[in-house]
């Protein structure tokens, strides 16, 4: 049984009332809890910072409302914890929650709650659902229901290795990789590449130590285990900040996994020459017998690589040119969140005067990044930078309004 955290006033009052925004503590899992990067009760009116956000409402005029058509400004208990499961990663549980919901629900509530189920049936492949569901909408609203997103068709595939394509899911790695989120950064990416083929950027990395290395080594032997499918952008660079870690008959043990690594880089990219040139290095320098070349991987010139990534550039700037985006974009699920994974987000932001971020490539937020994500949007907000959220599923929106994100920033719904 799922029981709601929120407890929901019995009435809507007659006329909105002024409030502050609802700041939502999140704890690790060992019990203790994030410390806040800025919350309201921090500054006082002595600061000269104004924190005086509006209470959302249909007769209230407020930068921070949810741009919506035809919502409630309260959410639904069965909405509440329909997004709490998902964000807790139990999809089944969500959707069992929002369907049965359905055969009870009227009013107000009625339209989110089908917008939620059929963004959790696209998210989670289940088509024959998501058209039975479609039909059923048009009888209920007597409108035309939401779209089937085709991404695409296994059981047309032909027997050539599926490649990711611009456009499809995306991960990017942050520019510092260290003990404390590498592990996290390759649970997300594994997430992704367990739903089908990604596109992953290494071009962003500028430092990363021994241990990040070792790590992104294991994991990559078990993606090549499941024969996971990525298409690799930017390796090229990744490959000489990985060179320039290293040198030969330089024998430090915390430098090998280095090496090792430019080699699965050189072997990801089709680069068989210098593969063997660093085989050949690695073996003088540590004095043990180096990876081989997969004689099944086609060898490229790095002219060829060259061209490649340039193409697969134009086609990733083609694909999200409409609707363009002039905000910080995040990448993949939010979870098990550290400072780092917003700290993209506070750079972006130090010198502009608003602040948009462009959710259209999130699948999921957990309740704990969530949380540190209202910290950070608290934080700008004190610093009155009004901030705009576009593109987040059904299902991250009713989080947001659950953890008063909604109440700090303008969330504008996915067409």
């Amino acid at each position: 049984m799922v029981f709601s955290f929120f407890k929901k006033k019995d009435a809507e009052p007659q006329k909105p009332e002024q409030k502050q925004p609802r700041i939502v503590q999140p704890k690790r899992a060992d019990g203790s809890e994030v410390p806040p990067a800025a919350t309201p009760e921090a500054h006082s009116p002595a600061d000269g910072l104004s924190l005086d956000f509006t209470t959302m409402g249909q007769n209230t005029i407020s930068s921070a409302r949810i741009d919506v058509v035809e919502s409630s400004e309260i959410i639904s208990p069965a909405m509440e914890e329909a997004a709490i499961c998902y964000a807790n990663d139990q999809v089944d549980d969500a959707i069992a929650i929002l369907a049965a919901d359905l055969e009870t629900v009227e009013g107000h509530h009625a339209f989110d709650t089908w917008l939620m189920l059929f963004d959790l049936y696209q998210m989670q492949g289940k088509r024959i659902e998501f058209e039975e569901l479609a039909l059923q909408f048009v009888v209920e609203f007597e409108r035309s229901a939401p779209i089937w997103q085709d991404l695409g068709d296994p059981a047309k595939s032909s027997k050539k290795p599926q490649q990711a394509k611009a456009g499809g899911p995306f991960f990017q790695f942050p520019s510092v990789l260290g003990a404390e989120n590498i592990e996290t950064q390759l649970d997300q990416l594994e997430k992704l590449a367990a739903a089908g083929p990604v596109r992953v950027e290494f071009g962003k990395i500028v430092a990363l130590d021994s241990s990040a290395a070792h790590a992104m080594l294991v994991r990559y032997a078990k993606f090549k285990k499941a024969k996971y499918k990525f298409q690799v952008s930017g390796a090229t660079q990744f490959a000489a900040l990985l060179q320039s870690r290293i040198e030969i008959m330089r024998r430090i043990d915390d430098e090998a996994p280095f090496w090792l690594l430019l080699m699965e880089v050189y072997q990801m990219l089709g680069l068989q020459e210098d593969f063997e040139n660093t085989a050949v290095d690695y073996a003088v320098t540590f004095e043990v017998s180096p990876p081989s070349w997969d004689v099944a991987t086609k060898a490229k010139t790095a002219a060829e690589v060259a061209a490649e990534e340039a193409k697969y550039q134009a086609e990733q700037a083609e694909a999200f040119e409409s609707p363009p985006t002039d905000g910080y974009v995040f990448n993949g699920p939010i979870v098990a969140a550290t400072e780092a994974t917003f700290a993209g987000l506070h750079d972006y932001a130090a010198d502009r005067m608003e602040v948009r971020i462009d959710f259209s490539r999130v699948p999921r937020v957990d309740f704990v990044s969530c949380g540190m994500l209202m910290n950070e949007l608290v934080a700008l907000t004190a610093q009155s930078k009004p901030i705009e959220i576009v593109g987040a599923n059904e299902l991250i929106v009713a989080l947001f309004r659950i953890m008063g994100i909604a109440e700090v920033a303008k969330v504008v719904r996915k067409k």
